[in-house]
This record gives structure tokens, C-alpha cells and sequence, in this order.
């Protein structure tokens, strides 16, 4: 009798103890919920490949990544009950974000329209692109590898193709090359997008100028004078390449212009003392000499005008 209680409670303690263990052994489930959603423009078509990313709202653990199909949905099971924030990205669209909350067992829903971003405005990835490729054609230029600069303006121009800014640079990277065709194409796009860049019609008519071209480099300072009326330097270039186009009338009229738009402007006073001497005016000579000397006394010009000064003054010495 003793044997069999013995034996009987014996088993007993045995199936208690393999229960117990049991019970130790397993964990308890996690609590775990689904987020989905569905993502479009705005005239409500679907938008693919939006990148989006489930991240603890408290900023901790790896983000959880899944894209959005042709339909513009997505679905991603098997995360922790928590909240989350969500983000959507995709190339050339407007970044959005929302918070959620995940439920046991259930599924949250996240249906969101993604917008365009307005011309002009870069994405984060573009902005770093950029800026990557605007330092290097600054370091190339400042090095004087200016075929690097070239090649970075291009990349730069592909981003923001209607940048005027960047066309001017890119045209001063060709003219360092001396590569006067791609440069005053460069410099007249450069204006074409900014009708008041001053400095970029200046160039072509220089660059025209350089290569004798004076039909075209008048053209160009005429463009520049209907911009800044009155202004000193731009009557006085145009003076100049008036004079190289054989057109000496239209050069001493200009000449006497860029004088009266600057009474202190020594250049076109040395000039219309050369116009003077030539029509043979020799008091109104003197008189612009003499005034070229009190603007510019010490410059490269000054000994050869006090030169003709005394002759002017003294004709039979």
C-alpha cells in the first residue's frame, strides 16, 4: 500500500513539475499591429515608388522601410504597439509626414496626397547634390581648372536650368578657355533669363569686340544702354566699338554722352580732346586735356596728353 501511494504521488509531483516548466518557458506573445495606407497626387492617381519610413516616435530603433506599389498603396505587418512617425518621400515631390499609433492586432490607416514641389525648388537630395557640385566648380574655377568648372556648371544647370547666375559662370569658365563662341552663347542665355543681367550683355559685346566683330558688339552695348540709361561706362564702350567699326561721328557723339553722364569720368574726356585735335578744334582740345589732367594726373595716359598739351599750347615751338 505504501509502495502504490508512493509511486502514484511520485507522478503526481512529476506532471506538476513538467507543467511548471512548460509554463516558464513560453513567452508571452508581443503585441503587434499593421500600418497600410494609400498615397496620390493631386488629381487622386496613384503615386509608386513614395519611399516610406515607420520610425518610433521618440526617435528610437531603425526605421522600418517599405515603398508604395503601382497603386500608390502600402502595407507593412508585424509592428510593435507603439507610435510612430511616418514619412513620405519621392524624388521631386513634397516631403509630408504623419504620426500614427499602432493597435493590437488592428490597422492603421494612412491615406495621403502627395504634391508636386513648385519649379524651381529642390528636393533635400537635390539641395545636397547641389551644393556638392557648386563647391567644386568654385574650387575648380579658383584652381584654374576651368573644364572641371564646365563640367560642374552642367551638372549644376541640369538641376536649376533657369539659374541666369549660372549660365554667367559658366560663360566666365569659356572665356577663360578662350572658347568666345559656348561663351557668348552662355552669356546670352544668362541674359535671355534675366533681362536686366547688365554684366552679361557687357560680355557679349566685349567677346564681339575681341574678335572684331563690331556690328555685333554695337548691337550688344545698344541692348546695354536701353538697361541703364545714362550710364558713363556703357555710352563710353559703345563709343569705342563705334570707332573700331569705322563709325568716328557716332563714336564722338557716344564719347561726349558718357561725358556728360559722368562730368568725373577721365576716359571720355581724353577722348573727346583726341576728337577735338583731329576736327582741328584746338581750344575745346585743350580744354578736355586739360580736364582729363585734373581727373587723372598720375595715371598711364598723363605724360602722353601733357605732351600734346604743350604742343596744343605751344604750336610753332
Amino acid at each position: 500500500m505504501q509502495s502504490v501511494h508512493w509511486t502514484a504521488r511520485k507522478g503526481g509531483l512529476f506532471v506538476l513539475a513538467a507543467a511548471l516548466l512548460l509554463s516558464a518557458a513560453a513567452p508571452a506573445l508581443a503585441q503587434r499591429g499593421a500600418i497600410r495606407g494609400t498615397i496620390v497626387d493631386p488629381d487622386g492617381n496613384p503615386v509608386p515608388d513614395v519611399q516610406v519610413s515607420i520610425v518610433l516616435l521618440d526617435g528610437g530603433g531603425r526605421p522600418i522601410r517599405v515603398k508604395t506599389n503601382d497603386k500608390g498603396e502600402f502595407l507593412r505587418a508585424g509592428i510593435p504597439v507603439q507610435m510612430y512617425r511616418v514619412s513620405f518621400e519621392l524624388e521631386g515631390w513634397e516631403p509630408l509626414q504623419a504620426m500614427v499609433t499602432v493597435s493590437n492586432g488592428g490597422q492603421s490607416v494612412i491615406n495621403e496626397t502627395l504634391y508636386p514641389l513648385p519649379e524651381g525648388v529642390l528636393s533635400q537630395a537635390q539641395a545636397d547634390q547641389f551644393n556638392a557640385a557648386s563647391q567644386m566648380a568654385q574650387d575648380a574655377f579658383a584652381a584654374g581648372d576651368f573644364a572641371a568648372a564646365i563640367a560642374e556648371f552642367h551638372k549644376l544647370i541640369e538641376l536649376t536650368p533657369n539659374s541666369a547666375n549660372l549660365y554667367f559662370n559658366l560663360a566666365a569658365a569659356y572665356e577663360r578657355m578662350d572658347d568666345h563662341a559656348a561663351a557668348i552663347e552662355a552669356y546670352e542665355k544668362a541674359a535671355e533669363l534675366d533681362e536686366s543681367m547688365l554684366e552679361a550683355i557687357m560680355a557679349v559685346g566685349d567677346l564681339h569686340g575681341q574678335q572684331r566683330e563690331w556690328d555685333q558688339a554695337l548691337a550688344a552695348f545698344d541692348r546695354a544702354m536701353e538697361l541703364v540709361e545714362g550710364n558713363a561706362v556703357n555710352l563710353f564702350n559703345y563709343a569705342v566699338y563705334a570707332s573700331n567699326a569705322g563709325k568716328v561721328e557716332l563714336a564722338d557723339e557716344f564719347y561726349a554722352k558718357a561725358a556728360e553722364a559722368d562730368p568725373e569720368f577721365a576716359p571720355a574726356q581724353l577722348q573727346i580732346g583726341m576728337a577735338r585735335a583731329r576736327e582741328e578744334d584746338r581750344e575745346g582740345a585743350i580744354a578736355a586735356f586739360e580736364r582729363f589732367l585734373e581727373l587723372d594726373p598720375d595715371g598711364a595716359q598723363a605724360a602722353m596728353v601733357q605732351e600734346i598739351l604743350d604742343q596744343l599750347r605751344n604750336p610753332g615751338s
